[in-house]
């Protein structure tokens, strides 16, 4: 999966759960902080919800607790055998 394809996902997530920062959420790249997002920590569990439900794919607990930006993301998106 691409940055770009990444980012789309990341972005699509966070319109679902607070539709009402859609436009803030326009400005995420590959180095945006979930924590500078506004988002609480149910917010944070349903776009994880979105996600795996999107890429047919479910976080393992210990992943979960190191992502901090959106490459962190990736990195478990992309990592080899998930």
């Amino acid at each position: 999966m691409s940055d770009g394809e990444i980012i789309d996902l990341v972005k699509s997530a966070l319109i679902k759960v607070r539709p009402e920062f859609a436009a803030g959420f326009e400005s995420v790249d590959m180095n945006t902080r979930f924590e500078s997002l506004r988002i609480d920590s149910v917010d944070n569990l349903r776009m994880i919800t979105f996600l795996e439900d999107r890429i047919g794919f479910v976080f393992q607990d210990e992943d979960l607790s190191r992502i901090e930006t959106v490459t962190d993301l990736a990195a478990i998106i992309r990592k080899p055998g998930r």
